[in-house]
């Protein structure tokens, strides 16, 4: 590496570092930015509703886990340091190639290229999936449609109708002009009556 590209990214690596040391230092100040180890210690919290303690506890998590992060990243970065100064800085821990300085000038402690990181948010994101094998697998939840039986009387009402004339004089008795049925053939509820034809009439 050049002399200029290593001063360079020596010089990001610093900055980094000192920004999250000053970030992770005031996260432990509970004065500047109010740490939420200390509603732990409220005596208050005796006679508080149960839901409020639950958003305690997770403002408790939230910010133990920032700040694991950021002692994360002073890991990284102290790792590129040491890479920088081996010759291996700017190389992809996963394939070997050669990361972008562009990425690199933007997070200098990187150590995966594009490629290999977007491969990486691909595998931790089917990670949260079920096995492959249960996609063959029926749904143990009940369906919306559960229950709904195809009768004989479906089937007759099914190929029935091809079999109706309207000028025939013995489809015109009472039933089928719908004088003594309650509902009409394939029908069940009113609203399925409802058609595409319905609306065009109506906004004719």
């Amino acid at each position: 590496m050049e002399k200029e590209k290593f001063s360079f990214f020596q010089n990001r690596l610093e900055e980094e570092e000192i920004k999250v040391k000053n970030l992770l230092e005031r996260m432990s100040n509970p004065e500047e930015i109010g740490f939420s180890s200390e509603y732990s210690t409220e005596l208050s919290s005796y006679d508080n509703h149960p839901a409020d303690l639950g958003t305690d506890m997770f403002m408790m998590e939230q910010d133990k886990g920032l700040i694991n992060s950021l002692e994360d990243t002073i890991y990284e970065i102290e790792v590129s340091k040491e890479n920088l100064i081996d010759g291996n800085y700017g190389l992809c821990k996963s394939c070997g190639k050669e990361i972008d300085e562009e990425r690199l000038e933007l997070i200098p402690y990187l150590k995966l290229c594009i490629d290999c990181s977007e491969n990486k948010i691909f595998l931790e994101e089917k990670r949260h999936f079920r096995p492959e094998e249960e996609d063959v697998l029926t749904s143990i939840r009940k369906d919306i449609n559960e229950g709904i039986q195809f009768d004989r009387e479906d089937s007759y009402q099914a190929v029935a109708r091809f079999n109706e004339v309207d000028s025939d004089p013995s489809f015109s008795t009472g039933d089928n002009q719908g004088v003594f049925d309650e509902k009409e053939l394939g029908v069940v509820e009113d609203v399925e009556k409802i058609s595409q034809e319905y609306f065009d009439q109506i906004n004719k």
